[in-house]
Order: structure tokens, then C-alpha cells, then sequence
């Protein structure tokens, strides 16, 4: 019987020996790091300006929940001191997981909740705070392409998808994998597909709107949500994707290869119940593209 420390804690010291080793960055100013929430991983820096935190888009973090009032609370800088202040908000500003009332002085590691989203307070650059975003890329990113890994993508999807029942905004999904991937593996080597798909994923990353989240859902599969985006215009962008790939030099060990993709591309409608429904839709379409030819773009008539 096993009766060491669990694995998590094994991670935990591999990663705070790490953060140990690296080196400091001189003169680094205290920041924010979202630790739970829509965009985890995320950074502020607390400079001379107050970053302001609440649901409005004005806000320094612009936080899209129901929860969230639309300025909830505002972090600021005095004589070299970190301070937050509640701004009245409905359902208060909590450090430590105390509610304050009025500005509470801010101590490094101090966890902050605003809504549904949870924020580590950081001063300089210290081991737990590198060690926390070691977590966070961890947890958040494909290592090999450096996407959304398919559990975050995923809940960004989720968040979006809700945001999108409650309110009128359009949300567009497209899905895409590589033809004949398996074939690149076969006959090229497992070394080039990992290629193949860091190519995708470059390409997927120079095209990117602000507003859009990519994310490698497994094997050859990728996507991109598109925020604030219709059917015909996710469906431009996914040409213009398919176009990039298509034109793109792949060479390995000497071998040239022309590389396409499939693409299938949906987007939010009022009769949708779940986040399953639309990446269904989604995903329908990428077979459509897949059955009558590849290398093509598909969307709902």
C-alpha cells in the first residue's frame, strides 16, 4: 500500500523548486492574477492608475457576470502600499473570504473574490506566485501547440454560452482538423505531425481577433469561439483560415507536404439549451466539409 505524499503534492514541489530556481525580474510591480473564473490565468499589473474591477467594459478587468456589479471594486497604489475598496456593490468584495466595507490594505498572496472569479494578489516576484501560474499553464494550456487545452476551452464555451442565453449577443463557434492527419503520422513520422499541428496553431494564432479564444480540442481537432461574431462572419475568418493553412510551406526531414483542413462552423440560436447543442451544430458541419471533399468551409443554409 502507498503511503507517501499524493501525487498533487509531488507536483507541488517539483513546481515551487522550479519557481525557486527562477531567476527574479527586477523591479516587477504588484499584480492581480485570476486564479478561477473566465480568464484564468490572467494578469494586471497595479500601477499609478487604480485598476477598476466590475462588469462594465470600462473597467480596467471587465467581468461579464450577473453577479458582478458594474464597477464592484478598485485596486490602487498609495506611498508604495497596495489598497482595495469595495465600491458598494451588490454582492461585496471579499479578501480572504471575509467581505470588506470600505479599503482594506493588501498583503501579498491576499486572494480576492469579485463574483464568481477568484484573483491572487502578488507583490514583486514572489515563489508562490510563479508557482501559481506554473499551475495555471498547467492546467489552461496545450503544451504542444500552447492553445486552450479542451477543459478550459471548454469552459470558456460554457461561460459564453450562458452569457448568450441571458443576453442578445451573437456567438459563433468554428471546429477544424487536418485532412488526412493520420496519413502525415504514418508516413512521415509521429515528430512531423507534432509539426503539422504547431503549424495549424501558428496560423491560428498570427489570424486571431482579440475577441476570439482558440483551443485544441484532441488528436488534429482544434477551435475558435468567436465572441460578438455572426454565422457569415466566423464563416469568413474560417476561410480565411482554411486559405492560410492551405498555402502554408510543411517540411520535414526533408519532405514537402501541402497541409488542409476541414471546417465546420455554427453559431448561437435562440432554440439552443446547452453549450452541447452548439458545438453539435458545429461539429456537423465539420463533418459535412469532411464528406463532400475536405479542404472546405461548411455552415447551415
Amino acid at each position: 500500500m502507498h503511503t507517501g505524499d499524493p501525487e498533487p503534492n509531488t507536483d507541488r514541489t517539483r513546481l515551487m523548486a522550479a519557481a525557486d530556481s527562477a531567476p527574479p525580474v527586477a523591479g516587477r510591480p504588484p499584480r492581480l492574477l485570476i486564479v478561477s473564473g473566465i480568464m484564468l490565468g490572467h494578469q494586471i499589473e497595479v500601477l499609478e492608475v487604480p485598476v477598476t474591477i466590475g462588469r462594465a467594459t470600462e473597467c480596467t478587468l471587465s467581468l461579464p457576470y450577473p453577479s458582478v456589479s458594474r464597477t464592484h471594486c478598485r485596486i490602487f497604489q498609495v506611498e508604495g502600499q497596495v489598497w482595495i475598496e469595495d465600491l458598494g456593490s451588490t454582492n461585496k468584495t471579499y479578501v480572504n473570504g471575509q467581505p470588506i466595507t470600505g479599503k482594506v490594505l493588501l498583503n501579498d498572496g491576499d486572494q480576492i473574490g469579485v463574483g464568481n472569479s477568484a484573483l491572487k494578489f502578488f507583490t514583486g516576484t514572489s515563489t508562490e506566485a510563479r508557482y501559481h501560474q506554473e499551475l495555471i499553464n498547467l492546467a489552461t494550456f496545450d503544451s504542444l501547440t500552447g492553445l486552450y487545452n479542451r477543459r478550459h476551452f471548454m469552459t470558456l464555451l460554457e461561460e459564453e454560452c450562458g452569457r448568450a442565453r441571458r443576453e442578445p449577443v451573437a456567438l459563433s463557434l468554428i471546429m477544424l482538423d487536418i485532412d488526412f492527419f493520420k496519413k502525415v503520422n504514418d508516413e512521415m513520422g509521429h515528430l512531423a505531425g507534432d509539426q503539422a499541428l504547431k503549424l495549424v496553431a501558428k496560423v491560428l494564432g498570427e489570424l486571431a481577433r482579440p475577441s476570439m479564444a482558440l483551443g485544441r480540442l484532441g488528436g488534429e481537432e482544434f477551435a475558435v469561439l468567436c465572441r460578438n461574431c455572426t454565422l457569415s462572419d466566423a464563416a469568413a475568418h474560417a476561410e480565411s483560415l482554411r486559405q492560410a493553412i492551405a498555402t502554408q510551406e510543411f517540411r520535414y526531414d526533408g519532405v514537402l507536404r501541402q497541409l488542409t483542413s476541414s471546417f465546420g462552423v455554427a453559431s448561437w440560436q435562440a432554440s439552443f439549451e446547452a453549450t452541447t447543442d452548439l458545438v453539435k451544430a458545429a461539429d456537423e458541419q465539420l463533418y459535412r466539409a469532411k464528406g463532400s471533399g475536405r479542404n472546405r468551409v461548411c455552415m447551415p443554409a
